[in-house]
């Protein structure tokens, strides 16, 4: 390891709704080589490059084991089994330990699998949530949302191991620093509070909105609160009927009322200028790891109108950068969308202490600083130097780690 610098192999299971790539940028801006090691694949039932069905013996009984435990919800769940940890938690080792040079540190998003049986190297982790928040989540009838299904004690045991295993712990949120602590017996000193950031942050945020236009963006209608949403919206429009809904992200949305209109899939890119024409980002999540969609409104200068359950509070500033409501409660959502949009110069002064708010404390750029500090402190190494200017920005190696065969004390926000 050079004096503040660090080779980090940084295992992911994909894209992860944009935070693998920002954070390897991110990391890679300030000196650190990153590798990423890919520790999932050899189990899906499509080959990942023609997506023709792979019949293997390790997949079919990764498939029959899911469906033995999930039933119906076996393909939502196949990694969730103690069988599809321990293969990818191997297949993540296997990597880990072919890598020359040995990496100084190896930094893991999320607990689907620990980054080897046992690791061979010491690690971090990244966290958005743990199983014990979602578990402890209600079911949602008037969503369509049943009770969270459950791991089994098998899959808790070897999430309770791969945590206290790490050196520390870097999570989105105060929320998930709470349970580790509570629900795992971490150590407090080993979790370190990162935050998370904006998939965008354009260099200016106009406002185009009409003063009436609502926007939803959410992939998972159900578990964003869209059936809520629809019925808020409907109580609205009788009292504001010039009022209209945008729902962007699902790719199917049942029983739209009268001025609401689906907009389907939305590319990251494309945001600002649907942010733009909004008057309020409009998300009444029923449940929620962190909420990046909240940062990409309030990053455009978008008030945002949420709900008040897992880390959303710690996002939106209640009454300074948006409006948060219970969760499920329709009646609630409908007001504090009339009360916005009856107060258009409050709605705009929301959007802009939300930019501020944004550029200040939830840039990849200032996550990576804070995740910086903690893992240096968790190989001993020194804090960064002066670095010396550079004419472009440059990001040093970020090299994938090919498939060994062709199938592949809590500290604040500061």
């Amino acid at each position: 390891m050079r004096r503040g610098r660090l080779s980090i192999a940084y295992v992911h299971y994909g894209s992860q709704s944009g935070v693998t790539a920002a954070i390897a940028a991110a990391l890679g801006e300030r000196g650190h080589e990153l590798r990423l090691v890919a520790a999932t694949g050899d189990l899906e039932p499509r080959d990942p490059g023609t997506r023709r069905l792979r019949p293997a013996p390790p997949v079919i009984a990764h498939l029959a084991l899911a469906a033995a435990r999930y039933g119906r919800l076996a393909l939502r769940h196949r990694w969730n089994t103690t069988y599809a940890w321990d293969r990818h938690a191997s297949r993540a080792g296997e990597r880990l330990r072919a890598l020359a040079p040995a990496p100084d540190l190896v930094l893991q998003n999320g607990a689907l699998f620990a980054p080897g049986l046992p690791p061979p190297l010491p690690y971090a982790l990244l966290l958005d949530h743990t199983r014990a928040l979602a578990q402890a989540s209600p079911p949602w009838p008037a969503a369509g949302l049943a009770a969270p299904v459950d791991y089994g004690p098998g899959w808790r045991a070897r999430e309770t191991a791969v945590y206290r295993g790490a050196r520390v712990i870097a999570t989105f949120s105060a929320n998930v620093a709470r349970s580790l602590v509570r629900d795992y017996g971490v150590d407090r000193a080993r979790i370190a509070v990162v935050g998370a950031g904006a998939n965008v942050f354009p260099a200016e945020a106009p406002r185009r909105d009409d003063g009436r236009t609502l926007l939803f963006v959410g992939k998972d209608f159900r578990r964003k609160g869209g059936p809520i949403l629809l019925e808020a919206f409907a109580r609205l429009r009788r009292r504001r009927p010039r009022a209209r809904l945008l729902v962007a992200g699902p790719r199917e949305v049942p029983g739209l009322p009268e001025g609401a209109f689906h907009l389907g899939p939305v590319a990251t890119e494309e945001l600002p200028a649907l942010l733009a024409q909004a008057t309020a980002l409009v998300l009444p999540t029923l449940r929620e790891p962190f909420g990046i969609a909240f940062l990409d409104a309030m990053a455009c200068g978008v008030p945002c109108v949420g709900t008040r359950i897992e880390a959303v509070p710690e996002i939106v500033a209640e009454g300074e950068t948006g409006v948060l409501v219970p969760p499920g409660d329709a009646v609630a959502l409908a007001g504090a969308l009339e009360r916005l949009l009856d107060d258009p110069q409050g709605a705009r002064a929301m959007g802009a202490r939300g930019r501020a708010r944004v550029a200040e404390r939830f840039t990849w750029a200032r996550v990576a600083a804070r995740l910086e500090r903690a893992l240096l402190r968790a190989t001993g190494g020194d804090a960064p130097g002066p670095r010396a200017p550079r004419r472009a920005r440059s990001v040093p190696p970020i090299r994938a780690v090919p498939p060994p065969a062709p199938h592949e004390a809590v500290l604040t926000l500061h």
